[in-house]
């Protein structure tokens, strides 16, 4: 189900984070303007696309990474939209720590939710695939780290209408086993 070898959103924020100095937090920027539109899902798209109509809108994410010396907790910003005339999702995080956009779509061949990141400072686009499963929107990101093929995974869960929880994971046996929570986050749909 899913096959591209790229890294994670969530795990590059960690990377960064990882290496960034903590002791002086930037202010977050937010974007677009408040006036921004949002737009509306396209009546001629795949009909799947309602799947992640919960999405749109704009979001204050309480994350908590999860690191081997201890927790660390944040906030950011998401801005979810649709765009190329209703039948794409363009999804702008915004945290102290990074900037990033990704552009999400279904594709009806596949049967599968594509991605495409980029975040400041990153060389190159990365890759996703999801799917919704059993009211659940979980997206696996292949990449290749130090100890070799690194498969992460987003899983989007109790979602309601003002709010959705997110937990990562990830597995270095292809998806055989998983490792307790890398990242988890609480998002909170802003007025």
């Amino acid at each position: 189900m899913f096959k591209r070898s790229r890294v994670s959103v969530l795990t590059a924020i960690a990377a960064a984070l990882s290496t960034s100095s903590l002791a002086e937090t930037p202010p977050i920027q937010y974007q677009p303007n408040p006036d921004s539109p949002i737009g509306v899902r396209n009546p001629g798209a795949p009909a799947e696309l309602q799947q992640l109509e919960f999405l749109i809108g704009d979001w204050k994410a309480a994350v908590v990474l999860h690191q081997p010396n201890g927790d660390l907790a944040y906030e950011a910003r998401w801005h979810n939209t649709w765009i190329v005339n209703g039948f794409a999702i363009m999804q702008e995080w915004r945290d102290a720590y990074s900037t990033g956009a990704e552009l999400r779509t279904y594709n009806s061949k596949t049967r599968s939710w594509e991605g495409r990141n980029y975040y400041a400072g990153w060389d190159t686009w990365t890759q996703s695939e999801g799917a919704f499963v059993e009211g659940e929107f979980v997206v696996e990101t292949p990449s290749t780290g130090a100890e070799g093929a690194i498969l992460s995974r987003e899983r989007y869960f109790d979602i309601r209408a003002n709010s959705f929880r997110m937990a990562a994971t990830r597995s270095t046996d292809g998806g055989k086993t998983w490792s307790a929570p890398t990242y988890e986050m609480v998002c909170t749909r802003v007025d």
